[in-house]
């Protein structure tokens, strides 16, 4: 059964070193304005099926219409960030996508074989599901179930791209703060 297919919206990388990953590819690809997030806090996490705590630090900026993520994880914990790369390692991790129906997505991944690694319970009732489809395509899918502080993040990112130099790295405070 073939993968469901949405449009990219963001391309993400697991990096082990946040600054240092910011100011390379701000130097060496000309990325920027980058958000920071610093220990983004997300109250209900599931790592296959069962209750997870994830402390990850998050980089972001805009390269034309799709999001550029860097994650830096900082918990020791099983996640799916570290089924594709062990402690250490760093690359591509996922594409995230919003689905215009988050229960009919999240099934047709799992009928193609690609099963939920981890997902991400948000206060106002968004979901993030990172689908494991790296023995398809070598990284994990995350899709979204729509909701405004979904969208508000996304949005926060493009005017904060859109309004700053280039050269700007900037903290973007909370994810809670932005996301409510």
């Amino acid at each position: 059964m073939a993968l469901p297919q949405y449009q990219v919206i963001q391309n993400a990388y697991l990096v082990n070193d946040l600054d240092e990953a910011v100011r390379r590819l701000a130097r060496q690809a000309g990325y920027g304005p980058w958000l920071m997030l610093r220990h983004i806090e997300v109250p209900r996490v599931h790592y296959r099926g069962q209750p997870a705590v994830i402390d990850m630090s998050g980089a972001f900026t805009q390269a034309g219409d799709v999001q550029i993520e860097l994650i830096q994880v900082h918990s020791t914990g099983p996640s799916c960030y570290r089924d594709i790369y062990p402690v250490g390692k760093q690359g591509f991790h996922h594409t995230a996508m919003f689905v215009p129906d988050f229960e009919e997505a999240y099934a047709a991944f799992e009928a193609a074989g690609c099963p939920c690694a981890q997902l991400f319970e948000l206060p106002d009732g968004g979901m993030a599901a990172y689908m494991d489809t790296s023995t398809v395509n070598g990284h994990m899918i995350e899709i979204y179930k729509d909701s405004p502080g979904i969208r508000a993040l996304y949005s926060t990112v493009r005017e904060f791209c859109a309004t700053h130099p280039r050269d700007t790295v900037m903290d973007g405070g909370t994810v809670a703060s932005i996301m409510t």
